[in-house]
């Protein structure tokens, strides 16, 4: 039997509409050497039965039916049953060009890589018509550990070493080390960070070939985040990268400063939706503001953020004040140029978070 070279995961839900797409998108890869895992989390519509019908069609695809667990549970079934020489992860209801899979590849056999990172393309529905935004960064090949370690910090922005759908990475550093997606909010970065602790050669690629759905037609509504709770689940996020950074042994004034950059932006964004949250009250809405404000994390950050774009030393002025009203106030210019001014608001935000 043939070895197999990449194992593709893919974990699905209520996604009829758009899974289609996808795994045709998968099929007609010019890289043919993949396994593809459908992991159907419990569908409550016809995801699953297409599924069922594409596996019929082309014997790669392997479908997997489960109760509902959650995509960090869909994703880990799969990785239990893989057996490519690298894993690469998509989400349903996405899609990626028909070269993609075959260029990750080759970069990564070429340089003896554990992980290939690219680029990729968010698609939002705006105005009546479909907009894409390309986030990329420059080509490098990083050739040992501490060159990578000490140039990471570069990366955390735009998601590039948070999300999953933009890797090509070695399943036996996922075996060897037992890494798995952790049932938590933003499992994916989680999982990366886990991945990143002993990376050797890592290949970053300005390639952008996977389409990111960020919002679709019938809904122009911008993606928010409204669950109050939402800076704990940040504060988890960041705590991992300071867990990363410490067994990196990593201490330089520019890691520091990028990690600071990167963590004060997702505080904003926190504050942001809290102005934003008709669920719960002025009152409470303040009182969550003021524990924000008064973290060390943030403390810490704010002091250590010294390349914050020229956007965020604005919006940053009244959390270093510790300003409730005032950062409150900033929080709802935000969410009035998002509601009112949305492509503007797209273009200014995925320069840096991308949620």
């Amino acid at each position: 039997m043939k070895k197999v070279e990449i194992s593709v995961i893919v974990p699905v839900y209520n996604v009829e509409d758009f899974i289609g797409k996808g795994i045709e998108s998968l099929l007609n890869q010019t890289f043919k050497n993949i396994e593809i895992y459908l992991v159907d989390d419990g569908s409550l519509d016809n995801s699953g039965k297409i599924c069922d019908e594409y596996a019929k069609k082309d014997k790669r695809i392997k479908v997997i039916h489960k109760k509902n667990g959650g995509a960090p549970e869909a994703r880990n079934v799969a990785i239990d049953k893989a057996i490519g020489k690298y894993l690469y992860f998509m989400d349903a209801d996405d899609w990626i060009e028909k070269d993609y899979l075959e260029k990750m590849y080759t970069l990564a056999e070429n340089n003896k890589a554990d992980l290939v990172v690219t680029g990729f393309l968010m698609e939002y529905y705006q105005n009546g018509k479909e907009v894409i935004y390309t986030t990329k960064c420059d080509d490098y090949i990083y050739k040992n550990q501490l060159e990578f370690r000490k140039n990471a910090y570069k990366y955390f922005n735009n998601s590039f070493l948070s999300l999953a759908c933009n890797k090509l990475l070695k399943r036996e550093i996922v075996i060897k080390n037992n890494i798995r997606f952790p049932n938590t909010k933003w499992d994916d970065h989680h999982f990366n960070m886990e991945v990143l602790m002993d990376v050797n050669v890592v290949v970053i690629s300005s390639m952008a070939k996977y389409h990111w759905y960020r919002s679709r037609k019938g809904s122009e509504t911008m993606i928010n985040y409204s669950d109050p709770k939402m800076f704990e689940k940040r504060i988890e996020h960041y705590e991992h990268v300071l867990k990363l950074y410490k067994h990196w042994n990593i201490k330089d004034e520019k890691s520091i400063d990028g990690i600071s950059c990167y963590f004060i932006g997702r505080v904003f964004q926190c504050v942001q939706e809290l102005a934003d949250n008709k669920q719960i009250s002025n009152k409470e809405k303040r009182k969550k503001v003021k524990e924000i404000l008064n973290h060390p994390y943030v403390i810490d950050a704010l002091s250590n953020a010294k390349s914050l774009s020229l956007k965020f030393k604005i919006l940053t002025i009244p959390m270093k004040m510790k300003s409730v009203t005032f950062s409150l106030m900033f929080g709802n210019i935000i969410n009035f140029i998002r509601k009112h001014f949305p492509g503007f608001f797209i273009k200014i935000k995925e320069k840096e978070v991308h949620g």
